[in-house]
Order: structure tokens, then sequence, then C-alpha cells
């Protein structure tokens, strides 16, 4: 990396905003690494922040004008907002700006770059097929939106030729990531608040696939056919993956067995021997389809690829086992999307014989109403269920809905369930620890603060 890092050396002083964020702050520190100045801020002080802070970074909060001091170069990302006074004071005083993604890019630029892409399964993906790469020796560089368990960090930059990163269709940025290799996961309706309608969506998806660099690869899931459609629009050699027996890369006799998965990978009707998966669910064994299908598609030994997934430790808030207390177990997730809900309960459902608590946390007012009948029927496989407020993050009060819509919709798609909808942590906490029972297990789910309620349980 060293002739980008070189790039960037002509500004002297380079300002994150919201550098709390786990993909900036993952820039920060490489570019830290690289001996530039760094600074930043955010809303609040968090244990992010210390850690920069702790790497020599200048970090100030809240957020003020004052924070840019003489930076002649600013990163921020879409959820800042437009009247964020750094924000305004950057463009009053003339400075450069880049969205997040265009330092990204900078600085994967001389590698031989993998973009992950697609509404669910982004981080494990990533994770997934940075795990399988270094196994293989091949030391990759790797940002992805999330803690790695392999690599303990949300980014490792490795020696090797490869980088693999979560490319963000929520926001389009992942336009500017031309000339890629790429993996196509999955694409539902979601991000409506920034796409306007479904087929917006579809078509940048679209524009990311045709923007793949004509020597490499396109790895699509199989199912359904839109990401095919999808993937159809790439100049690129296309592949599919996924569990049906028709795709290039697919799974046979898949097993749950203790806590992970085992199945036969098959490529192209050549079947290699088992392969054992440490986490759960059939959506990780597509994921693990998708990791085999890059290091395969990669000139890499299939079979030592399909070996190394049994080393994957996972991703932080990805099924994450935070303690059990009082005989009931405590499980951490990151489902904020219904399909996601419905995965991560369908793979509880079907590798534990107990009782589920889902605890979930709405994420985003627009997400809300946008997919609220989708929400309404997410907790099927759930025995009980508890709805807390709305979650906000970047968007204002919007009043045209709330937790009680949501709480109402599932009270009437799962008659006869226990469905509560409380508020307050302090009230999800006492009624899970008059709820529970000794066996059953409680899933935190949302992309908010949710997590808090778990580790409250626990006695974190």
């Amino acid at each position: 990396m060293a002739d980008t890092s070189t790039a960037l050396r002509r500004y002297r002083h380079i300002h994150f905003i919201g550098i709390g964020g786990v993909s900036m702050s993952a820039l920060a520190s490489t570019l830290r690494g690289w001996g530039l100045r760094v600074s930043g801020s955010d809303r609040t002080d968090s244990p992010a922040l210390q850690h920069l802070r702790a790497e020599g970074i200048d970090t100030a909060y809240p957020q003020a004008a004052a924070n840019l001091g003489d930076a002649d170069l600013v990163v921020y990302t879409t959820a800042i907002r437009e009247e964020n006074p750094e924000l305004v004071a950057a463009r009053a005083q003339g400075k450069e700006l880049w969205h997040r993604s265009k330092m990204l890019a900078a600085l994967l630029d001389d590698k031989r770059r993998i973009a992950i892409a697609g509404t669910h399964g982004k981080s494990s993906t990533t994770s997934m097929v940075a795990t399988v790469l270094a196994y293989l020796g091949q030391d990759p560089t790797l940002f992805v939106g999330g803690i790695s368990g392999n690599f303990n960090s949300n980014y490792h930059l490795g020696a090797g030729p490869y980088a693999v990163f979560e490319a963000c269709e929520s926001d389009g940025s992942f336009l500017a990531y031309g000339g890629c290799s790429q993996v196509l996961t999955s694409a539902e309706a979601d991000h409506l608040d920034k796409h306007g309608t479904f087929e917006n969506l579809i078509n940048s998806f679209k524009q990311f696939a045709a923007s793949a660099d004509p020597e490499g690869f396109v790895a699509y899931a199989i199912h359904p056919p839109l990401i095919a459609e999808i993937a159809a629009c790439s100049p690129a050699r296309r592949v599919s993956y996924g569990l049906d027996p028709a795709a290039d890369y697919s799974a046979a006799e898949i097993e749950p067995e203790d806590g992970s998965v085992r199945f036969v990978p098959v490529i192209r009707g050549r079947r290699l021997a088992p392969a054992r998966l440490p986490v759960i669910g059939d959506h990780n064994v597509r994921n693990a389809l998708a990791a085999l299908t890059v290091a395969t598609e990669l000139g890499l030994d299939p079979q030592a690829a399909a070996e190394a997934l049994a080393t994957y430790r996972g991703v932080e808030r990805r099924f994450e086992r935070l303690g059990v207390v009082d005989g009931f177990e405590v499980v951490d997730d990151y489902a904020h999307h219904p399909t996601e809900i419905c995965a991560t309960l369908a793979a509880a459902r079907k590798h534990y014989n107990r009782r589920l608590i889902a605890i979930f946390q709405p994420h985003l007012y627009s997400r809300t109403r946008d997919l609220l009948d989708d929400f309404g029927a997410a907790f099927a496989d759930a025995d009980v269920v508890v709805i807390a407020d709305i979650y906000a993050a970047r968007e204002l009060l919007t009043g045209d809905i709330s937790s009680a819509d949501l709480y109402r919709l599932v009270c009437e798609q799962n008659l006869g369930k226990p469905v509560a909808y409380l508020p307050s942590f302090e009230e999800i906490v006492r009624f899970v620890r008059e709820t529970a029972r000794p066996g059953d297990m409680v899933l935190t789910m949302g992309a908010g603060d949710i997590r808090k309620v778990g580790e409250m349980l626990v006695g974190r």
C-alpha cells in the first residue's frame, strides 16, 4: 500500500466526522499507522474513541466547528446530517470533502479487490472470505462492518495481494468501488429512505454489477432469481452459489451439530470432503459457499478452502453468546431486517430445542414504516416476543410510526403468543427475569443498542 499512502501524504491533516463508527475508526487507524496526522469527532465519548486516543489520534466530542482545526481533508459518512456543525464549517471553509467510500477506495487502490455487497450477510461473508484466504497463506487486507473473531478487529492490513471489504448499498456508496471482483449475497427492499423505491435500489445494484472488473468474477446467490438478473449486468465471469443443486457451488447433506453445521461442498457436480462450519443456520452455509467460491475462483485449492471454514470464529453481534444467567442463555444478534430476523430465529429453532424469547429493537423509523407488514410476520419461530422502542439513529421522530404500531401487528399475526411492548431497557430486563425459565434462549436483536439489555441480564 506504499503507493496509496504516498498519494495521501499530500494532505497534512485528515479529520473524520463520526470517527467512532466501525468503518470510520478502521480507516482512521490505518492512516495513523502510516504516520499521517489524523483527528476526528463524534457525538459522545465511546470505547472506540478511547481506543483511537490510545493510538495517538486526537478525538473530540461533542461535534463542533472548532474540532476541524487546520484539517485540509475531511471525511464523512452518509449518516452525518447536513446541519452537522463540522460538515457545515468544512464546506464554508472550502476544505476538501471525501465520503468514507472514496477514502476506502483510495486505501485499497493497489490491491486485487473483492467487494461483498447485498442486503444481508455482508459482514459474515466478508469475514469468512478473509478467514479462508488467510488460512491459505494469502494474508488478505480486510475491512468489515463488525469485529471479526479471526482478526480480533474490524480491519486487517495484510501483506498479500487481495483486499476483501464490504460494499454498502444503503446510500449507493458501493458505486465508488469500480474494477473489483464481486460477491452479491442478496437484494431485498431496504434503505428506501435513500433510494425512494425498490426499483431504484435494484438499479443501483445493477450499476454496481456493471462496474466489476471484466478480468475478474462475480459470485452471486442463485436465489432469488433477481440476483442472477443483477449479476447478468456484470462484464465479469459469473458463477453462482447457494443451496440449490443447480448452483455452481452448492451444499449437500447439511446437518446441525453442537452449535455448528456439517455439509458436503459440491463444485459443479464434484463433491468435496465434508466441511464443518462453527456457526449455525442455512444462511451461514450460503455465506460459507460464497467464501469457497471466491477462493476457488481465485485459483486456490478448493478442498483446503473448505477445510479453512472450520477455523471461522464469527463476527461480533452475529448470534454472539453473551452468557448464561439463572439457567437461561443470552444471545445477541444484529438482525434488523425481517428476513434476517426470520433466519436467526429459524436457525435457533433448528439447532436448539429451547423456548425462544425474542427481544427486538426496530432500527430507523423509515425501515419500520416501509417493512411493517414483513416485520409483523417475522417472529413465527419465537415463543415470546418483546418489542422495544425504535432506535432512531440518524433519523428524526416522524410521528407516523412507532413501536406500538409494530406491537399491534405482531399481536395480530401471532395469536395466542405472549407479546409485550416495553419502551425502556429496565422494563425489558425486569420482564425477562420474571418470564424466562431455565433452558430458555433469550435473543436480543437489532442494529441499535439493544445489546445493552443482554449485557444487563448477564451482569456485565
